[in-house]
């Protein structure tokens, strides 16, 4: 199982992070969370805390977002050093079912996978798998 040691969950709505929270902490009981519901600010965060090799971050991030979409996320993190990128692995969680966001995720290099909302348990451990 793969150990991260972070997980930060970006999206805009506030209750659906408290969710995610909640079912992150069923599956890893002391997991460390963070939650912006400014797509900005979880991208400053992310820029500015440098991830050494052994804490790993797994990013949940929503796609339809006010100011940045998660599209627009992707597009400034690919700017940001490999030392960087290396340790932080984006899922996709959405809301949304059309097949072009599925599609563009999957081909999407920074992003691992696409995951649809509600988060489960199910899918937080496949994230750990």
């Amino acid at each position: 199982m793969k150990k991260f040691s972070h997980f930060i969950i970006i999206d805009d709505d506030y209750v659906n992070n408290m969710l995610c929270g909640v079912i992150i902490r069923k599956v890893m009981e002391n997991s460390d969370i963070k939650t912006f519901t400014i797509p900005e600010e979880g991208f400053d965060y992310l820029a500015n805390k440098c991830y050494v090799k052994e804490e790993t971050a797994a990013v949940l991030l929503d796609i339809n977002m006010p100011g940045w979409t998660g599209w627009v996320f992707l597009e400034h993190f690919e700017k940001l050093s490999e030392q960087i990128k290396s340790n932080i692995k984006i899922y996709m969680l959405s809301s949304s079912v059309n097949p072009e966001d599925t599609e563009r995720a999957r081909i999407c290099k920074n992003v691992v996978d696409f995951l649809i909302k509600p988060l489960t348990k199910e899918k937080v451990l496949s994230i750990l798998s």
